[in-house]
């Protein structure tokens, strides 16, 4: 009986000290997420993109088709750009759990299928002046663990890169959830 303990431990405990990373579900999943307003993220130079739109993405083979519109402003508020943007690739989906979402003065209990996390993907961006490739992250807080470094108030939102021109790197508020459909 000695050994079976000794050989549960040698086994069972690396496995229960694993990060849940390692032992994430490997099945498919697809969710819809509903930008239900403008997301903003802002730039280093204080130029802001507001974002809206709807996309469907699967993990386990990963898939996105989605679209929206977008509008670029300078720090003073005219805008410089604006036009639509089109998922055509799922890049990575980064899963803070389902359910609830933690403030300061008490958490809120959501239907178990509303997701937090961060969608990353390639998109294309159709201006007046041609189409332009960029990088889009939607951040959702909603779930038990978002990172500490995102907080309920500007953590929500988007940030999207347009290689050699701007790069809004911030998220600056918005509202959207992520709805697991299976």
């Amino acid at each position: 009986m000695r050994r079976f303990w000794a050989l549960a431990l040698v086994v069972g405990l690396p496995v229960a000290l694993m990060p849940v990373g390692v032992l994430a579900d490997s099945g498919t999943h697809t969710y819809a997420l509903h930008m239900e307003g403008q997301n903003f993220g802002v730039a280093a130079n204080g130029d802001h993109i507001a974002i809206d739109g709807l996309a469907e993405f699967s993990v386990n083979p990963k898939s996105v088709e989605g679209e929206g519109n977008f509008t670029h402003t300078d720090s003073g508020g005219t805008v410089k750009g604006a036009g639509t943007w089109r998922a055509d690739e799922l890049l990575n989906y980064q899963s803070y759990g389902c359910g609830i979402v933690h403030f300061p003065d008490g958490d809120v209990i959501l239907p178990p299928n509303f997701c937090g996390g961060a969608v990353k993907m390639s998109v294309t961006l159709t201006t007046p002046i041609g189409e332009l490739p960029g990088t889009m992250t939607v951040i959702c807080i909603i779930g038990p663990n978002p990172p500490n470094s995102i907080d309920a108030k500007a953590g929500e939102g988007v940030m999207l890169v347009v290689p050699g021109i701007v790069n809004f790197n911030h998220t600056d508020g918005g509202d959207n959830v992520i709805i697991q459909a299976s």
